[in-house]
């Protein structure tokens, strides 16, 4: 059984890693696996760095969620504004973007990150695969705090 501290140790270097890939990169990616209540997404933390709402992309591969949300991460960072109700086209296919009014229930990490207090959620925007996503290889990564 894992000790208060041992798990206290292990969150300490999961902040220090997406603070570092977030100051490195300009955003961290945060995978959450799914379970019988919901199916597993992936999200940004960082883009409201540059004031641009975070992603959230539902039901994919932790490898084909980080090709999609790496490449509009990288529009973003080019000073492209991404907007609801917008299709853009990627290397691994179209995508939708929709407003994501629940961010305080999905993107933890985010609105720990960024959320100031007595202020309202970090402001996401859901991709919706327009069709099929190109699958990219890469196996799901089991979960950092479930060990």
């Amino acid at each position: 059984m894992e000790t208060p501290e041992r798990f206290t140790h292990r969150l300490d270097q999961y902040d220090a890693w997406q603070r570092e890939t977030i100051r490195r990169h300009g955003w961290a990616l945060q995978a959450v696996l799914g379970d019988e209540d919901g199916p597993p997404f992936v999200y940004t933390v960082g883009l409201t760095g540059f004031d641009h709402p975070e992603l959230i992309l539902f039901a994919t591969t932790q490898a084909t969620a980080a090709t999609v949300l790496n490449d509009l991460g990288e529009l973003v960072r080019a000073g492209r504004r991404l907007r609801p109700g917008e299709q853009i086209r990627l290397r691994s296919g179209g995508v939708h973007m929709l407003t994501f009014p629940e961010s305080a229930e999905w993107l933890f990490a985010a609105n720990d990150l960024y959320r100031l207090p007595g202020e309202p959620p970090v402001p996401a925007l859901l991709v919706v695969p327009a069709d099929e996503l190109a699958p990219s290889p890469g196996a799901d990564l089991p979960c950092f705090f479930c060990s």
